[in-house]
């Protein structure tokens, strides 16, 4: 892609860029730092060579450790996250047009950088930000191998895996993902499986070196230790709107609406590698977060494809619908982002 080519593209979806920045800076260090992000600041903290040994996202931690400095006043730290969810969303174009077509493009950046519980992650000090920009990363790279063959891609692919893994091991969802797409798809993409199934060796070995122990304890003891329907229905209604009763219900409501429908346009998945790819890569981490693993950094994985669904779910209605569903997002977001905010 040539330098015009992306500065026209990136001249083209200014205003979300726009949006994104205004409320993710918004009163960005009006409120001292909460005890999760002081425990993080205390561990970041830490020798540089204690990094590579500690299980809690050394490369965050890392990160971390040297922005902070500059300063630990609390406007700064959280200004890493603003800036790592930025580069997020700066490479939104290139990996929605990839999932989801350049048609839902536009309508999938849009609930991407306006996303409440986006916001709310990159406002604070959370390895969240990091394990978004990772997996922005790995599928930019996925769709640009399966696409063209480079082996450059394929390495782009493991390192932002394996980054994503020094974030945090449960990460390796999306690697998950990646493989069985592979597998359903190994007749349209035959000429890219040995290369492939040879990169996963440093991804499966650093996943097993990170989490195997805390594998063991999940196949173990956590697997069986399901959420409760109503439980899950909570942290899906946060996913829409970050807030309590009756807004998390009608956020969530609205969501569930949008995805279902983005569903519904993907039923052709078997001929159609890029809608395979956009279902199974919403629903492995979503399941993970949904009925074991409360974890944000899950919702945060899911998060490219759920807004690719649900950007194709609202073209699948008539024009009235459409400017209906878009009143509802615009309102439950705006809503959201007044209460979060001010």
């Amino acid at each position: 892609m040539t330098g015009e080519s992306t500065r026209s593209i990136l001249r083209a979806h200014l205003l979300p860029y726009a949006l994104f920045a205004m409320v993710a800076l918004a009163w960005l260090g009006s409120d001292p730092l909460g005890s999760a992000e002081a425990i993080l600041l205390t561990r970041s903290s830490l020798p540089l060579g204690d990094f590579l040994l500690t299980q809690y996202s050394p490369l965050y931690l890392f990160i971390l450790h040297g922005w902070s400095q500059v300063s630990e006043a609390a406007i700064w730290l959280r200004l890493l996250g603003v800036a790592i969810g930025a580069v997020s969303v700066l490479l939104g174009p290139w990996i929605l047009r990839g999932l989801g077509g350049a048609h839902a493009t536009r309508a999938a950046l849009w609930l991407l950088a306006a996303s409440p519980f986006l916001i709310v992650q990159v406002r604070v000090l959370s390895t969240s930000q990091l394990s978004l920009l990772a997996v922005v990363c790995a599928y930019l790279c996925f769709i640009e191998y399966n696409r063209a063959g480079q082996l450059g891609w394929l390495a782009g692919w493991v390192l932002s895996i394996l980054a994503a893994l020094l974030v945090h091991g449960g990460l390796y969802c999306v690697a998950l993902a990646h493989c069985l797409s592979m597998v359903v798809y190994r007749r349209r993409f035959r000429q890219r499986q040995r290369n492939w199934w040879l990169a996963q060796i440093p991804v499966l070995s650093l996943f097993l070196i990170t989490a195997g122990t805390h594998l063991g304890h999940f196949v173990g003891h956590r697997m069986a230790e399901t959420n409760t329907a109503i439980a899950a229905s909570v942290q899906w209604g946060h996913l829409g709107s970050g807030l309590p009763l009756p807004w998390s219900a009608i956020s969530g409501g609205l969501l569930l609406l949008l995805l279902a429908s983005g569903v519904a346009v993907c039923r052709d998945w078997r001929r159609n590698p890029r809608h395979g790819l956009l279902l199974i890569g919403f629903a492995v981490p979503a399941f993970a977060w949904l009925v074991w693993l409360p974890y944000d950094f899950y919702a945060v994985a899911a998060l490219p494809c759920l807004v690719t669904l649900a950007a194709m779910g609202i073209r699948l209605y008539p024009r009235w619908a459409r400017q209906l569903l878009w009143c509802a997002v615009a309102v439950t977001y705006g809503w959201s982002h007044w209460r979060l905010l001010i």
